[in-house]
Protein backbone atom coordinates (compact mmCIF):
# COMPACT_ATOMS: atom_id res chain seq x y z
CA UNK A 1 0.00 0.00 0.00
CA UNK A 2 1.35 3.43 -0.97
CA UNK A 3 2.24 5.81 1.83
CA UNK A 4 2.57 8.90 -0.40
CA UNK A 5 0.56 11.67 1.32
CA UNK A 6 0.24 13.56 -1.96
CA UNK A 7 -1.38 10.61 -3.75
CA UNK A 8 -3.76 9.97 -0.88
CA UNK A 9 -4.67 13.64 -0.66
CA UNK A 10 -5.31 13.78 -4.41
CA UNK A 11 -7.40 10.59 -4.37
CA UNK A 12 -9.47 11.74 -1.41
CA UNK A 13 -9.89 15.17 -2.97
CA UNK A 14 -11.02 13.63 -6.26
CA UNK A 15 -13.61 11.49 -4.45
CA UNK A 16 -14.79 14.48 -2.41
CA UNK A 17 -15.30 16.56 -5.55
CA UNK A 18 -17.33 13.79 -7.23
CA UNK A 19 -19.52 13.29 -4.15
CA UNK A 20 -19.94 17.00 -3.46
CA UNK A 21 -21.05 17.57 -7.05
CA UNK A 22 -23.59 14.78 -6.72
CA UNK A 23 -24.92 15.67 -3.27
CA UNK A 24 -25.31 19.31 -4.32
CA UNK A 25 -28.11 18.18 -6.63
CA UNK A 26 -30.34 17.81 -3.56
CA UNK A 27 -32.19 20.96 -2.54
CA UNK A 28 -32.04 19.97 1.13
CA UNK A 29 -29.46 17.28 1.80
CA UNK A 30 -30.19 16.91 5.54
CA UNK A 31 -33.99 16.74 5.22
CA UNK A 32 -34.17 12.93 5.77
CA UNK A 33 -32.30 13.29 9.07
CA UNK A 34 -34.83 15.90 10.21
CA UNK A 35 -37.79 13.73 9.20
CA UNK A 36 -36.50 10.67 11.05
CA UNK A 37 -35.60 12.73 14.12
CA UNK A 38 -38.97 14.51 14.14
CA UNK A 39 -40.78 11.16 13.90
CA UNK A 40 -38.78 9.84 16.87
CA UNK A 41 -37.04 7.17 14.79
CA UNK A 42 -33.68 7.63 16.49
CA UNK A 43 -32.34 4.16 15.67
CA UNK A 44 -33.20 4.58 11.98
CA UNK A 45 -31.49 7.97 12.03
CA UNK A 46 -28.28 6.60 13.60
CA UNK A 47 -28.30 3.52 11.34
CA UNK A 48 -28.70 5.74 8.28
CA UNK A 49 -25.77 7.88 9.41
CA UNK A 50 -23.53 4.81 9.82
CA UNK A 51 -24.56 3.43 6.44
CA UNK A 52 -23.98 6.84 4.88
CA UNK A 53 -20.39 6.82 6.17
CA UNK A 54 -19.95 3.24 4.91
CA UNK A 55 -21.24 4.30 1.49
CA UNK A 56 -18.67 7.12 1.36
CA UNK A 57 -15.93 4.59 2.04
CA UNK A 58 -17.48 2.35 -0.61
CA UNK A 59 -17.39 5.15 -3.18
CA UNK A 60 -13.70 5.77 -2.50
CA UNK A 61 -12.78 2.08 -2.76
CA UNK A 62 -14.95 1.69 -5.86
CA UNK A 63 -12.73 4.20 -7.62
CA UNK A 64 -9.30 3.38 -6.20
CA UNK A 65 -9.03 -0.26 -5.10
CA UNK A 66 -6.67 -2.26 -7.29
CA UNK A 67 -7.97 -3.67 -10.55
CA UNK A 68 -9.51 -7.14 -10.59
CA UNK A 69 -11.88 -9.17 -12.74
CA UNK A 70 -14.78 -8.46 -10.37
CA UNK A 71 -14.04 -4.73 -10.50
CA UNK A 72 -13.76 -4.73 -14.29
CA UNK A 73 -17.10 -6.51 -14.68
CA UNK A 74 -19.09 -4.55 -12.10
CA UNK A 75 -17.61 -1.06 -12.47
CA UNK A 76 -19.64 -0.23 -15.64
CA UNK A 77 -22.83 -1.11 -13.74
CA UNK A 78 -21.98 1.25 -10.89
CA UNK A 79 -21.06 4.01 -13.33
CA UNK A 80 -24.32 3.45 -15.21
CA UNK A 81 -26.24 4.18 -12.01
CA UNK A 82 -24.25 7.39 -11.58
CA UNK A 83 -25.08 8.51 -15.12
CA UNK A 84 -28.67 7.38 -14.67
CA UNK A 85 -29.03 9.84 -11.81
CA UNK A 86 -27.32 12.60 -13.80
CA UNK A 87 -29.58 11.91 -16.77
CA UNK A 88 -32.67 11.95 -14.61
CA UNK A 89 -31.58 15.25 -13.07
CA UNK A 90 -31.07 16.67 -16.55
CA UNK A 91 -34.64 15.74 -17.50
CA UNK A 92 -36.45 16.43 -14.23
CA UNK A 93 -34.36 19.05 -12.38
CA UNK A 94 -34.14 16.77 -9.33
CA UNK A 95 -32.18 13.68 -8.28
CA UNK A 96 -33.76 10.29 -8.83
CA UNK A 97 -35.83 9.30 -5.78
CA UNK A 98 -38.09 6.56 -4.47
CA UNK A 99 -41.27 7.84 -6.10
CA UNK A 100 -39.68 7.54 -9.53
CA UNK A 101 -38.34 4.07 -8.79
CA UNK A 102 -41.87 2.92 -7.94
CA UNK A 103 -43.25 4.53 -11.09
CA UNK A 104 -40.67 2.79 -13.28
CA UNK A 105 -41.05 -0.60 -11.58
CA UNK A 106 -44.86 -0.47 -11.79
CA UNK A 107 -45.17 0.94 -15.32
CA UNK A 108 -42.10 -0.34 -17.17
CA UNK A 109 -44.13 -2.70 -19.35
CA UNK A 110 -46.63 0.01 -20.28
CA UNK A 111 -44.63 3.09 -21.21
CA UNK A 112 -40.92 2.26 -21.55
CA UNK A 113 -40.97 2.70 -25.33
CA UNK A 114 -42.71 6.06 -25.14
CA UNK A 115 -40.25 7.31 -22.52
CA UNK A 116 -37.26 6.36 -24.66
CA UNK A 117 -38.84 7.99 -27.70
CA UNK A 118 -39.68 11.15 -25.78
CA UNK A 119 -36.44 11.69 -23.86
CA UNK A 120 -33.86 9.47 -25.57
CA UNK A 121 -32.31 12.00 -27.97
CA UNK A 122 -32.22 14.73 -25.34
CA UNK A 123 -30.30 12.45 -22.97
CA UNK A 124 -27.93 11.15 -25.65
CA UNK A 125 -25.05 13.41 -24.49
CA UNK A 126 -25.15 11.70 -21.09
CA UNK A 127 -24.86 8.27 -22.73
CA UNK A 128 -22.03 9.44 -24.99
CA UNK A 129 -19.75 9.97 -21.98
CA UNK A 130 -20.46 6.47 -20.62
CA UNK A 131 -17.60 4.67 -22.42
CA UNK A 132 -14.97 7.35 -21.69
CA UNK A 133 -16.07 7.39 -18.05
CA UNK A 134 -15.50 3.63 -17.78
CA UNK A 135 -12.01 3.99 -19.23
CA UNK A 136 -11.14 6.82 -16.85
CA UNK A 137 -12.44 4.91 -13.82
CA UNK A 138 -10.51 1.80 -14.87
CA UNK A 139 -7.36 3.89 -15.13
CA UNK A 140 -7.64 5.58 -11.70
CA UNK A 141 -5.92 2.81 -9.63
CA UNK A 142 -2.94 2.81 -12.00
CA UNK A 143 -2.76 6.60 -11.99
CA UNK A 144 -2.78 7.08 -8.22
CA UNK A 145 -1.04 3.80 -7.29
CA UNK A 146 -2.42 3.67 -3.76
CA UNK A 147 -1.82 -0.06 -3.62
CA UNK A 148 -5.20 -0.84 -2.06
CA UNK A 149 -5.76 -4.63 -1.94
CA UNK A 150 -8.27 -6.10 -4.38
CA UNK A 151 -10.35 -7.60 -1.58
CA UNK A 152 -11.29 -4.08 -0.42
CA UNK A 153 -13.53 -3.92 -3.49
CA UNK A 154 -15.89 -5.99 -1.37
CA UNK A 155 -16.80 -2.78 0.48
CA UNK A 156 -18.62 -1.14 -2.46
CA UNK A 157 -20.26 -4.48 -3.30
CA UNK A 158 -21.49 -4.78 0.28
CA UNK A 159 -22.64 -1.16 0.21
CA UNK A 160 -25.39 -2.05 -2.26
CA UNK A 161 -26.78 -4.68 0.11
CA UNK A 162 -26.38 -2.55 3.23
CA UNK A 163 -27.86 0.62 1.75
CA UNK A 164 -30.80 -1.41 0.46
CA UNK A 165 -31.39 -2.64 4.01
CA UNK A 166 -31.01 0.93 5.25
CA UNK A 167 -33.48 2.24 2.69
CA UNK A 168 -35.90 -0.50 3.69
CA UNK A 169 -35.53 0.19 7.42
CA UNK A 170 -36.11 3.93 6.98
CA UNK A 171 -38.94 3.30 4.51
CA UNK A 172 -36.81 5.10 1.91
CA UNK A 173 -36.92 8.31 3.94
CA UNK A 174 -33.13 8.31 4.03
CA UNK A 175 -31.73 8.02 0.54
CA UNK A 176 -28.70 10.31 0.64
CA UNK A 177 -26.17 7.76 -0.57
CA UNK A 178 -23.84 8.05 -3.58
CA UNK A 179 -25.71 7.16 -6.77
CA UNK A 180 -23.52 4.08 -7.26
CA UNK A 181 -25.50 2.54 -4.38
CA UNK A 182 -28.59 4.74 -4.00
CA UNK A 183 -30.12 4.08 -7.42
CA UNK A 184 -29.94 0.25 -7.25
CA UNK A 185 -31.07 0.35 -3.60
CA UNK A 186 -34.16 2.39 -4.50
CA UNK A 187 -35.01 0.05 -7.38
CA UNK A 188 -34.52 -3.00 -5.17
CA UNK A 189 -36.69 -1.55 -2.40
CA UNK A 190 -39.38 -0.56 -4.91
CA UNK A 191 -39.36 -4.09 -6.27
CA UNK A 192 -39.40 -5.66 -2.81
CA UNK A 193 -42.08 -3.34 -1.40
CA UNK A 194 -45.42 -5.04 -1.23
CA UNK A 195 -48.59 -3.01 -1.17
CA UNK A 196 -51.69 -4.50 0.42
CA UNK A 197 -53.32 -6.86 -2.08
CA UNK A 198 -56.13 -8.39 -0.04
CA UNK A 199 -59.87 -7.95 -0.01
CA UNK A 200 -61.42 -4.52 0.20
CA UNK A 201 -63.50 -3.52 3.20
CA UNK A 202 -67.25 -3.75 2.76
CA UNK A 203 -69.41 -0.64 2.36
CA UNK A 204 -70.74 0.36 5.77
CA UNK A 205 -73.86 2.34 5.04
CA UNK A 206 -77.33 1.51 6.26
CA UNK A 207 -79.32 4.58 5.22
CA UNK A 208 -81.68 5.15 2.34
CA UNK A 209 -80.22 5.34 -1.18
CA UNK A 210 -81.96 7.55 -3.75
CA UNK A 211 -80.00 7.82 -7.02
CA UNK A 212 -80.30 11.23 -8.66
CA UNK A 213 -79.68 10.08 -12.24
CA UNK A 214 -79.66 6.88 -14.25
CA UNK A 215 -76.14 7.23 -15.67
CA UNK A 216 -73.10 8.38 -13.70
CA UNK A 217 -69.80 8.74 -15.56
CA UNK A 218 -66.34 9.65 -14.28
CA UNK A 219 -63.93 10.53 -17.08
CA UNK A 220 -60.28 10.75 -16.04
CA UNK A 221 -58.27 12.15 -18.91
CA UNK A 222 -54.51 11.79 -19.23
CA UNK A 223 -52.15 14.75 -18.71
CA UNK A 224 -54.63 17.52 -19.54
CA UNK A 225 -53.46 20.89 -18.20
CA UNK A 226 -56.43 23.09 -17.39
CA UNK A 227 -54.94 26.51 -18.12
CA UNK A 228 -54.37 25.51 -21.76
CA UNK A 229 -58.08 24.98 -22.36
CA UNK A 230 -59.78 27.84 -24.19
CA UNK A 231 -62.84 27.33 -22.00
CA UNK A 232 -60.66 28.42 -19.07
CA UNK A 233 -59.54 31.64 -20.73
CA UNK A 234 -56.51 30.46 -22.69
CA UNK A 235 -55.62 32.72 -25.61
CA UNK A 236 -55.63 30.01 -28.30
CA UNK A 237 -58.60 28.17 -29.81
CA UNK A 238 -57.96 24.84 -28.12
CA UNK A 239 -61.60 24.18 -27.10
CA UNK A 240 -63.93 26.12 -29.45
CA UNK A 241 -66.72 23.55 -29.18
CA UNK A 242 -66.79 23.55 -25.39
CA UNK A 243 -66.86 27.35 -25.41
CA UNK A 244 -69.90 27.33 -27.71
CA UNK A 245 -72.01 25.05 -25.52
CA UNK A 246 -74.69 27.12 -23.80
CA UNK A 247 -76.46 24.38 -21.85
CA UNK A 248 -75.72 21.11 -20.10
CA UNK A 249 -72.32 22.13 -18.74
CA UNK A 250 -70.88 23.55 -15.51
CA UNK A 251 -67.20 24.49 -15.68
CA UNK A 252 -65.38 24.86 -12.36
CA UNK A 253 -62.25 26.23 -14.04
CA UNK A 254 -58.79 25.34 -12.79
CA UNK A 255 -58.74 22.51 -10.25
CA UNK A 256 -56.05 20.68 -8.30
CA UNK A 257 -55.31 17.03 -8.87
CA UNK A 258 -54.64 14.94 -5.79
CA UNK A 259 -51.13 14.04 -6.99
CA UNK A 260 -48.81 14.80 -9.89
CA UNK A 261 -48.51 11.04 -10.56
CA UNK A 262 -51.10 8.99 -12.46
CA UNK A 263 -50.97 5.94 -10.17
CA UNK A 264 -51.64 7.91 -7.01
CA UNK A 265 -54.28 10.30 -8.35
CA UNK A 266 -56.30 7.49 -9.93
CA UNK A 267 -56.17 5.47 -6.72
CA UNK A 268 -57.36 8.46 -4.69
CA UNK A 269 -60.21 9.09 -7.13
CA UNK A 270 -61.36 5.47 -6.85
CA UNK A 271 -60.92 5.09 -3.08
CA UNK A 272 -62.08 8.48 -1.80
CA UNK A 273 -59.03 9.29 0.33
CA UNK A 274 -59.30 12.63 2.11
CA UNK A 275 -56.55 15.20 1.98
CA UNK A 276 -55.83 15.00 5.71
CA UNK A 277 -55.17 11.24 5.43
CA UNK A 278 -52.17 11.72 3.12
CA UNK A 279 -49.47 10.41 3.37
CA UNK A 280 -51.39 7.16 3.70
CA UNK A 281 -48.93 5.20 5.85
CA UNK A 282 -51.49 2.48 6.64
CA UNK A 283 -52.39 2.00 2.94
CA UNK A 284 -56.07 2.67 3.63
CA UNK A 285 -56.45 3.63 -0.03
CA UNK A 286 -55.81 -0.05 -0.85
CA UNK A 287 -58.19 -1.36 1.81
CA UNK A 288 -61.17 1.01 1.86
CA UNK A 289 -64.26 0.32 -0.27
CA UNK A 290 -63.96 1.67 -3.80
CA UNK A 291 -66.39 3.62 -5.93
CA UNK A 292 -67.32 0.34 -7.65
CA UNK A 293 -68.59 -1.11 -4.36
CA UNK A 294 -70.65 1.97 -3.56
CA UNK A 295 -72.09 2.02 -7.08
CA UNK A 296 -73.09 -1.65 -6.91
CA UNK A 297 -74.70 -1.20 -3.49
CA UNK A 298 -76.77 1.61 -5.01
CA UNK A 299 -77.96 -0.73 -7.76
CA UNK A 300 -75.70 0.43 -10.60
CA UNK A 301 -74.17 -1.78 -13.27
CA UNK A 302 -70.43 -0.99 -13.10
CA UNK A 303 -68.30 -0.50 -16.21
CA UNK A 304 -64.61 0.29 -16.55
CA UNK A 305 -63.32 1.53 -19.92
CA UNK A 306 -59.54 1.64 -20.14
CA UNK A 307 -58.21 3.42 -23.23
CA UNK A 308 -54.58 3.03 -22.12
CA UNK A 309 -54.44 -0.77 -22.21
CA UNK A 310 -54.91 -3.04 -25.24
CA UNK A 311 -57.48 -5.81 -25.36
CA UNK A 312 -55.97 -8.96 -23.95
CA UNK A 313 -53.66 -7.18 -21.51
CA UNK A 314 -53.26 -9.24 -18.35
CA UNK A 315 -52.01 -6.65 -15.87
CA UNK A 316 -53.58 -3.60 -14.29
CA UNK A 317 -52.49 0.00 -13.88
CA UNK A 318 -52.94 2.63 -11.19
CA UNK A 319 -52.90 0.19 -8.24
CA UNK A 320 -55.95 -1.68 -9.54
CA UNK A 321 -55.86 -5.41 -8.74
CA UNK A 322 -58.06 -8.48 -9.07
CA UNK A 323 -59.67 -7.87 -5.69
CA UNK A 324 -60.93 -4.51 -6.93
CA UNK A 325 -62.10 -5.85 -10.29
CA UNK A 326 -64.46 -8.27 -8.51
CA UNK A 327 -66.85 -5.32 -8.24
CA UNK A 328 -66.58 -4.32 -11.91
CA UNK A 329 -69.29 -5.93 -14.02
CA UNK A 330 -67.79 -5.00 -17.37
CA UNK A 331 -64.19 -4.16 -18.26
CA UNK A 332 -63.36 -2.91 -21.74
CA UNK A 333 -59.85 -2.10 -22.97
CA UNK A 334 -59.66 0.05 -26.10
CA UNK A 335 -55.97 0.92 -26.65
CA UNK A 336 -55.37 0.85 -30.42
CA UNK A 337 -52.23 0.40 -32.52
CA UNK A 338 -52.72 3.99 -33.67
CA UNK A 339 -52.69 5.63 -30.25
CA UNK A 340 -54.94 8.61 -31.03
CA UNK A 341 -57.75 6.25 -32.04
CA UNK A 342 -57.87 4.73 -28.54
CA UNK A 343 -60.17 7.41 -27.15
CA UNK A 344 -62.42 7.19 -30.21
CA UNK A 345 -62.91 3.50 -29.57
CA UNK A 346 -63.69 4.30 -25.93
CA UNK A 347 -66.16 6.97 -27.06
CA UNK A 348 -68.22 4.40 -28.98
CA UNK A 349 -68.36 2.18 -25.90
CA UNK A 350 -69.41 5.07 -23.67
CA UNK A 351 -72.16 6.22 -26.04
CA UNK A 352 -73.65 2.74 -26.10
CA UNK A 353 -73.81 2.59 -22.31
CA UNK A 354 -75.38 6.05 -22.09
CA UNK A 355 -78.13 5.03 -24.53
CA UNK A 356 -79.13 1.83 -22.73
CA UNK A 357 -81.80 1.91 -20.07
CA UNK A 358 -80.90 1.00 -16.51
CA UNK A 359 -78.60 2.41 -13.85
CA UNK A 360 -74.96 2.39 -14.94
CA UNK A 361 -71.78 3.74 -13.42
CA UNK A 362 -68.90 4.14 -15.87
CA UNK A 363 -65.31 5.12 -15.20
CA UNK A 364 -63.25 5.93 -18.27
CA UNK A 365 -59.48 6.35 -18.23
CA UNK A 366 -58.72 8.15 -21.50
CA UNK A 367 -55.49 7.91 -23.47
CA UNK A 368 -55.51 11.70 -23.66
CA UNK A 369 -52.19 13.50 -23.93
CA UNK A 370 -49.80 10.74 -22.95
CA UNK A 371 -46.28 11.53 -24.13
CA UNK A 372 -45.00 11.70 -26.81
CA UNK A 373 -47.59 14.33 -27.69
CA UNK A 374 -47.55 13.82 -31.47
CA UNK A 375 -49.14 10.40 -30.99
CA UNK A 376 -52.22 11.96 -29.39
CA UNK A 377 -53.63 13.42 -32.62
CA UNK A 378 -53.62 12.64 -36.37
CA UNK A 379 -50.80 14.20 -38.37
CA UNK A 380 -53.33 16.09 -40.52
CA UNK A 381 -54.78 17.66 -37.37
CA UNK A 382 -51.73 19.82 -36.62
CA UNK A 383 -53.59 23.12 -36.36
CA UNK A 384 -50.82 24.73 -34.32
CA UNK A 385 -47.33 24.78 -35.84
CA UNK A 386 -44.44 24.17 -35.71
CA UNK A 387 -45.06 20.97 -33.76
CA UNK A 388 -43.01 18.00 -32.63
CA UNK A 389 -42.41 15.12 -35.00
CA UNK A 390 -41.51 11.48 -34.33
CA UNK A 391 -38.29 11.15 -32.37
CA UNK A 392 -37.97 14.86 -31.56
CA UNK A 393 -37.20 15.57 -27.90
CA UNK A 394 -39.44 17.91 -25.95
CA UNK A 395 -36.76 20.50 -25.16
CA UNK A 396 -38.20 22.93 -27.74
CA UNK A 397 -40.97 24.66 -25.78
CA UNK A 398 -42.70 26.20 -28.81
CA UNK A 399 -43.00 22.87 -30.59
CA UNK A 400 -43.98 21.04 -27.41
CA UNK A 401 -46.68 23.57 -26.58
CA UNK A 402 -48.06 23.51 -30.12
CA UNK A 403 -48.13 19.72 -30.08
CA UNK A 404 -49.92 19.78 -26.75
CA UNK A 405 -52.51 22.24 -28.06
CA UNK A 406 -53.07 20.06 -31.14
CA UNK A 407 -53.66 17.11 -28.86
CA UNK A 408 -56.06 19.04 -26.64
CA UNK A 409 -58.08 20.14 -29.68
CA UNK A 410 -58.36 16.53 -30.91
CA UNK A 411 -58.52 14.59 -27.65
CA UNK A 412 -60.65 16.96 -25.58
CA UNK A 413 -62.65 19.38 -27.71
CA UNK A 414 -63.32 17.26 -30.80
CA UNK A 415 -63.81 14.20 -28.58
CA UNK A 416 -66.55 15.84 -26.52
CA UNK A 417 -68.18 17.22 -29.65
CA UNK A 418 -68.36 13.67 -31.04
CA UNK A 419 -69.60 12.27 -27.73
CA UNK A 420 -72.31 14.85 -27.12
CA UNK A 421 -73.49 14.85 -30.73
CA UNK A 422 -75.57 11.82 -29.71
CA UNK A 423 -76.68 13.24 -26.35
CA UNK A 424 -80.29 13.42 -27.51
CA UNK A 425 -80.32 9.61 -27.37
CA UNK A 426 -78.83 9.40 -23.86
CA UNK A 427 -80.68 8.47 -20.70
CA UNK A 428 -80.50 10.99 -17.81
CA UNK A 429 -76.77 11.30 -17.12
CA UNK A 430 -74.07 13.19 -15.27
CA UNK A 431 -70.47 13.22 -16.47
CA UNK A 432 -67.73 14.43 -14.14
CA UNK A 433 -64.64 15.23 -16.21
CA UNK A 434 -61.12 15.79 -14.90
CA UNK A 435 -57.55 14.67 -15.59
CA UNK A 436 -55.12 12.57 -13.58
CA UNK A 437 -52.59 15.42 -13.45
CA UNK A 438 -51.36 18.39 -15.46
CA UNK A 439 -48.10 18.93 -17.35
CA UNK A 440 -44.85 20.78 -17.11
CA UNK A 441 -44.31 21.77 -20.74
CA UNK A 442 -40.68 22.85 -20.46
CA UNK A 443 -41.95 25.58 -18.10
CA UNK A 444 -38.86 25.24 -15.93
CA UNK A 445 -36.53 24.47 -18.82
CA UNK A 446 -36.50 20.70 -18.22
CA UNK A 447 -38.02 17.72 -20.04
CA UNK A 448 -39.85 16.21 -17.06
CA UNK A 449 -43.59 16.53 -17.62
CA UNK A 450 -45.01 15.31 -14.29
CA UNK A 451 -44.46 12.98 -11.33
CA UNK A 452 -41.31 14.84 -10.25
CA UNK A 453 -40.01 15.72 -6.78
CA UNK A 454 -39.57 19.38 -7.75
CA UNK A 455 -42.97 19.75 -9.32
CA UNK A 456 -44.08 22.96 -10.97
CA UNK A 457 -47.61 24.10 -10.15
CA UNK A 458 -48.73 23.15 -13.65
CA UNK A 459 -48.25 19.44 -12.91
CA UNK A 460 -51.29 19.48 -10.63
CA UNK A 461 -53.49 21.87 -12.63
CA UNK A 462 -56.43 19.92 -14.08
CA UNK A 463 -59.89 20.64 -15.49
CA UNK A 464 -63.09 20.05 -13.52
CA UNK A 465 -66.24 20.09 -15.66
CA UNK A 466 -69.69 18.60 -15.13
CA UNK A 467 -71.92 17.68 -18.08
CA UNK A 468 -75.56 16.64 -17.66
CA UNK A 469 -78.97 16.59 -19.32
CA UNK A 470 -80.74 16.72 -15.95
CA UNK A 471 -81.88 20.26 -15.13
CA UNK A 472 -82.16 19.71 -11.38
CA UNK A 473 -78.64 18.32 -11.11
CA UNK A 474 -77.21 21.13 -13.22
CA UNK A 475 -78.95 23.73 -11.07
CA UNK A 476 -77.31 22.40 -7.91
CA UNK A 477 -73.85 22.66 -9.47
CA UNK A 478 -74.57 26.08 -10.98
CA UNK A 479 -75.56 27.33 -7.53
CA UNK A 480 -72.02 26.85 -6.18
CA UNK A 481 -69.97 27.38 -9.33
CA UNK A 482 -69.08 30.99 -8.65
CA UNK A 483 -68.00 30.29 -5.06
CA UNK A 484 -66.00 27.26 -6.21
CA UNK A 485 -64.48 28.86 -9.30
CA UNK A 486 -60.81 27.80 -9.60
CA UNK A 487 -60.95 26.23 -6.12
CA UNK A 488 -62.04 22.61 -6.56
CA UNK A 489 -59.90 19.49 -6.35
CA UNK A 490 -59.86 15.74 -6.90
CA UNK A 491 -60.82 15.25 -3.27
CA UNK A 492 -64.35 16.47 -4.08
CA UNK A 493 -64.95 13.95 -6.86
CA UNK A 494 -65.59 10.81 -4.79
CA UNK A 495 -68.21 12.46 -2.51
CA UNK A 496 -69.82 13.94 -5.64
CA UNK A 497 -70.21 10.49 -7.18
CA UNK A 498 -71.66 9.09 -3.94
CA UNK A 499 -74.17 11.91 -3.78
CA UNK A 500 -75.25 11.30 -7.37
CA UNK A 501 -75.58 7.59 -6.60
CA UNK A 502 -78.06 8.48 -3.86
CA UNK A 503 -76.12 8.30 -0.61
CA UNK A 504 -77.21 10.70 2.12
CA UNK A 505 -75.36 14.01 1.85
CA UNK A 506 -74.63 14.39 5.56
CA UNK A 507 -73.16 10.86 5.76
CA UNK A 508 -71.02 11.44 2.67
CA UNK A 509 -69.75 14.73 4.07
CA UNK A 510 -68.83 13.18 7.42
CA UNK A 511 -66.93 10.29 5.83
CA UNK A 512 -65.51 11.75 2.61
CA UNK A 513 -65.72 15.53 2.81
CA UNK A 514 -67.20 18.20 0.56
CA UNK A 515 -68.58 17.39 -2.88
CA UNK A 516 -68.52 19.64 -5.93
CA UNK A 517 -71.95 20.78 -4.82
CA UNK A 518 -70.42 22.39 -1.72
CA UNK A 519 -67.80 25.02 -1.05
CA UNK A 520 -64.29 23.50 -1.11
CA UNK A 521 -62.78 22.67 2.28
CA UNK A 522 -59.24 23.80 1.41
CA UNK A 523 -57.22 25.71 -1.17
CA UNK A 524 -56.43 23.75 -4.36
CA UNK A 525 -53.17 21.91 -3.76
CA UNK A 526 -51.73 18.58 -4.89
CA UNK A 527 -49.46 16.14 -3.08
CA UNK A 528 -45.90 15.51 -4.26
CA UNK A 529 -44.27 12.32 -3.04
CA UNK A 530 -45.17 8.70 -2.46
CA UNK A 531 -48.83 8.36 -1.47
CA UNK A 532 -48.01 5.67 1.09
CA UNK A 533 -45.43 7.73 2.94
CA UNK A 534 -42.26 6.16 1.60
CA UNK A 535 -39.34 8.26 0.44
CA UNK A 536 -37.94 11.61 1.50
CA UNK A 537 -40.25 13.80 -0.62
CA UNK A 538 -43.62 14.77 0.87
CA UNK A 539 -45.11 18.19 0.30
CA UNK A 540 -48.22 20.02 -0.90
CA UNK A 541 -47.99 22.36 -3.88
CA UNK A 542 -50.52 25.04 -4.82
CA UNK A 543 -51.67 25.30 -8.42
CA UNK A 544 -51.30 29.08 -8.16
CA UNK A 545 -48.17 31.20 -7.65
CA UNK A 546 -47.14 31.97 -4.08
CA UNK A 547 -49.46 34.56 -2.56
CA UNK A 548 -52.14 34.19 -5.25
CA UNK A 549 -55.60 32.71 -4.67
CA UNK A 550 -56.42 32.28 -8.32
CA UNK A 551 -55.43 33.16 -11.88
CA UNK A 552 -55.16 36.81 -12.80
CA UNK A 553 -56.77 38.38 -15.80
CA UNK A 554 -58.54 35.25 -17.06
CA UNK A 555 -61.96 35.08 -18.63
CA UNK A 556 -63.85 31.82 -18.76
CA UNK A 557 -66.90 30.29 -20.31
CA UNK A 558 -69.71 28.70 -18.27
Amino acid sequence: MSHSPARWTAALGFTAIVLFAEFSLFQDFVQPFRILWREGRIFACLLSLLLFLWSLLGAFLLLFSDRSLVRTLSLPIFLFFLLFNVGYYTAANAPFDFQQSVTIVRNFQWFFGEAVENFGLALLPVLVVFAPLILIAEWLPSLFRLGLPRWLYGVPLSAVVLTTLGVQHSNAVFDRYPSFFRVPSLFLFAGLSREYDGERQAVRYSGEIRPQVEKIVLIVDESIRADILGINGYGQATTPYLERIDAGIVNFGLAASSSNCSDYSNLILRSGARRQSIPDHEQITLKAPTIWQYAKKAGFHTVYIDAQSPAGATGFQNFMNRQETRFIDEMVRTRQQVAHQSDRAALVQLQEHLKRSGRTFVMLNKYGMHFPYFRSYPSDHALFAPALGPGEPMDDREKSLNSFMNGVRWSVDDWFEALLSRSGEFMPYVIVYTSDHGQNIVDDGTLGTHCRPRATRFEGMVPMIVFSNDAAVLERFHAVRRASDNKTSHFQVFPTLLGLAGYRESWVGDHYGASLGMRPEASPQFFVGDLHGRGSVRKWVSIFPAGADGPSGSTRAH
